[in-house]
């Protein structure tokens, strides 16, 4: 759980703007942030005008939406678990240490049928451009931006 990974650490509803929540302070240490999903939830450790890292946390029978992005890059690295990776036509049966990488305007989708997943995603920052193509918790046309 994140509890486990992390401690105790502010929650931040779905959809909020990441950029009001970032660091400014000098350097040290630092908490990360927490956005709830209703998949699990998203760990963000850094997020930049250049460049944004995570860990996506799914739930045992849970899945993001069937999605492709105009412009973000991703790069995923599993940490646990065997998720469903879905590439365009294309499902990944992947395990842990398993790396992806998801170019700009692949359709992708991550699932959790079989058990909890952690993955960690470093991608280009361009978090408002997801496309959604199919969503499980009716989010379809939602606006987000991230600043």
């Amino acid at each position: 759980t994140i509890e486990k990974s992390f401690g105790k650490l502010q929650i931040y509803k779905d959809g909020f703007a990441v950029g009001k929540a970032l660091y400014k302070g000098p350097a040290g240490i630092v908490k990360p942030i927490v956005q709830e999903k209703p998949w699990g939830a998203e760990v963000w450790l850094i997020f930049t005008k250049r460049y944004a890292s995570k860990i996506m946390y799914l739930e045992r029978g849970q899945r993001f939406s069937l999605q492709k992005h105009k412009v973000k890059e991703e790069r995923w690295l599993v940490l646990a678990g065997h998720p469903i990776i879905t590439l365009n036509n294309k499902k990944i049966h992947a395990k842990p240490s398993m790396m992806l990488h998801c170019r700009t305007r692949t359709i992708h989708r991550i699932e959790a049928m079989n058990g909890p997943v952690q993955i960690l995603e470093i991608s280009s920052p361009e978090l408002h451009d997801a496309v959604r193509l199919s969503d499980d918790y009716m989010r379809m046309g939602q606006k987000y931006n991230p600043w």
